[in-house]
């Protein structure tokens, strides 16, 4: 589905006439784009559908409603995270300036499940994956494509539910523990796209960071580690995502914390959100690089949103995906970056900077992670596989946060008769 509208198509379905349109234009009710051909314009289609709710005659309570589930005004009360134009911001911390400052993605977890900024924690202690979670997985070393690696680590949490586990973590209150083991089972699955092409266990000084990239078969320098560490604190939350809000659903039900998560995979893996990163390695930053042009008509052609350019929340650009991209460009300038990777990257780059000023397109988060785990050379799959590594941190701290509200999610839905 085009993200974008015809003057004709918005005039249809908000049935109105042309000043009309234009009057909700400067009043910032619609958002408008100039035509490629310069004569014409296109209008977003989000924000006609979502006005076109509030124009059908519902009762107010009901248009409100429904309105905010269409990304629309708060529906819930969150200590966790703020969006703002600079980016998501932790507990009163911009996870931009933590990524930048040098945090570690663990300490960044613990801020987000605890509220406790701990500076100096960088390992987490040893946490054995169970020996019957690892006998699972073995049935798949060998076997695992690109495109299946979210669906083996969405099987983990279950997994790690089973033996009881998942009974012992609401009458234990180890929430925090059963996170650090769930997010480093899901770290070594990685290795299933690596060249072991199966699990591979946290080393006990390693961080997660550093387990990432080894089970890839990446390098491991100061360079790629701080990438990655990067990356994965962008990634941690970006508050009422369709997963987190999944993960905060199931969580009301007092579900066990591994099954709330696989809950929240199950919501991010569609192919409009999490494993756009897919789409984006095999259509637009695929090796050996596509013309500049061919890959815009791609964008015109199937609309930026398909590709995860203009987010919503972030109108003037994501600084996620910015800061995800200079660190790309930093280690492609990199002692150990290969010519490959060099040229690669520079016309990435390029593309992007392309996309902006004839497309208005701004670069968002799948694209920065896919752009980011090319100059690593990460194996195909292995962005997936980091978002969900890294928003596991968010999700586990919503589903506490959840807990201590104590009401159940239950929305209504307004019936309407066929016609």
């Amino acid at each position: 589905m085009n993200d974008m509208l015809t003057r004709e198509e918005a005039l249809d379905i908000l049935k109105i006439k042309p000043a009309t349109l234009y009057a909700y234009v400067s009043r910032g009710l619609i958002r408008a784009t100039p035509h490629e051909d310069g004569r014409k314009r296109l209008y977003l289609r989000r924000d006609i559908e979502q006005l076109s709710t509030r124009k059908r005659g519902r009762s107010p309570m009901g248009s409100v409603a429904e309105s905010t589930m269409r990304l629309g005004d708060p529906v819930l009360h969150s200590a966790i995270t703020q969006i703002t134009p600079h980016g998501p911001r932790y507990r009163n911390k911009l996870a931009t300036d933590l990524a930048t400052a040098g945090a570690s993605f663990e300490s960044v977890a613990h801020l987000l499940m605890t509220g406790i900024w701990q500076d100096g924690l960088a390992i987490w202690a040893p946490a054995d994956t169970p020996p019957d979670v690892l006998r699972f997985l073995s049935t798949y070393e060998g076997k695992i494509a690109s495109s299946d690696i979210s669906n083996l680590i969405g099987m983990l949490p279950a997994a790690l539910a089973m033996q009881g586990r998942g009974t012992r973590e609401i009458a234990d209150g180890s929430a925090v523990q059963a996170a650090r083991l769930m997010i480093q089972s899901m770290a070594g699955c990685i290795g299933f796209l690596g060249p072991q092409r199966a699990f591979v266990k946290r080393k006990a000084d390693e961080s997660i960071a550093g387990q990432i990239l080894r089970a890839a078969g990446a390098a491991v320098t100061p360079e790629t580690l701080r990438a990655i560490n990067t990356a994965l604190i962008v990634l941690a939350d970006n508050e009422l995502a369709p997963a987190t809000f999944s993960a905060r659903v199931a969580a009301s039900t007092n579900a066990n914390l591994f099954n709330c998560v696989a809950s929240a995979i199950g919501s991010h893996v569609g192919f409009s959100t999490g494993t756009g990163t897919e789409k984006i390695e095999t259509l637009l930053l695929c090796a050996p690089m596509s013309a500049l042009d061919t890959r815009l008509d791609r964008v015109r052609e199937y609309g930026a949103s398909l590709f995860a350019f203009n987010h919503p929340l972030y109108p003037g650009g994501d600084p996620r995906a910015d800061l995800m991209l200079q660190a790309a460009e930093e280690i492609a300038r990199g002692p150990h970056a290969t010519p490959t990777v060099r040229k690669h990257t520079r016309l990435t780059l390029q593309f992007f900077d392309r996309a902006r000023r004839e497309l208005n397109a701004q670069p968002g988060l799948a694209l920065g992670l896919v752009a980011l785990a090319r100059a690593l050379r990460l194996p195909d799959g292995s962005a997936t596989a980091i978002w969900i590594v890294g928003r596991t941190a968010g999700w586990v701290a919503h589903v506490m946060e959840q807990r201590t509200q104590a009401f159940l999610l239950r929305p209504r839905a307004k019936y309407e008769a066929p016609q």
